[in-house]
């Protein structure tokens, strides 16, 4: 069964619950896989990167561009130290 466009309505034993709970047990299984999909690393990396962009980008609206530009240098700057970092390292262990 596809993961994506399953529906708990689908289930053979849906038609088991009670009309009168079905709305909650619907909203329940819908808050259920919205947890465990916030729960996956990548996800949560996505979303802390997207907040992190909107809380530097802010003063642009704000209408200072150069602390929006300051704001997003460690996002530009740190991958590429890191990476010097870990390429030294790397030299220094295997030479």
């Amino acid at each position: 069964m596809n993961q994506r466009h399953f529906s708990p309505r689908n289930h053979p034993w849906w038609r088991h619950v009670p009309p009168a709970e079905r709305g909650r047990r619907a909203w329940h299984i819908r808050r259920m896989r919205i947890a465990a999909w916030l729960r996956q690393r990548r996800h949560q990396m996505v979303l802390i990167l997207l907040f992190y962009g909107l809380l530097c980008l802010l003063p642009l609206l704000i209408g200072q561009p150069h602390l929006s530009a300051y704001a997003l240098l460690p996002v530009l700057l740190v991958p590429p130290v890191a990476y010097l970092g870990y390429l030294l390292a790397w030299h220094e262990f295997h030479r």
